[in-house]
């Protein structure tokens, strides 16, 4: 029964799976982008802390880099907290289709 519907266009909202890969890459981004900042490799923090209070408005406050890789800490954990509930999701999508 075709309908007269192209099978590319029945098959376009089909996934292979509930876990999206663009949510799994920015949470890995954010995740790395977190690491850095909260163990300071480099001078990460240094070097954000100086390009923030350059290009912002007004004054910093009393942000410090050491508040700096505190949010990034921060970051990590939501970042890493989001890669595994896309996994999770992936598992048990997996394990319901067997």
């Amino acid at each position: 029964m075709n309908l007269g519907i192209s099978p590319a266009t029945f098959l376009a909202g089909r996934v292979s799976s509930d876990a999206d890969p663009v949510s799994i890459a920015i949470c890995g981004i954010l995740f790395i982008f977190g690491i850095v900042l909260a163990i300071d490799w480099k001078g990460a923090a240094e070097r954000f802390y100086r390009l923030t209070s350059t290009v912002t408005f007004g004054f910093v406050g009393s942000a410090t880099p050491r508040t700096l890789r505190f949010g990034g800490a921060v970051i990590a954990l939501l970042g890493l907290m989001g890669v595994i509930a896309e996994i999770v999701v992936e598992v048990s999508w997996q394990s319901e289709s067997s």
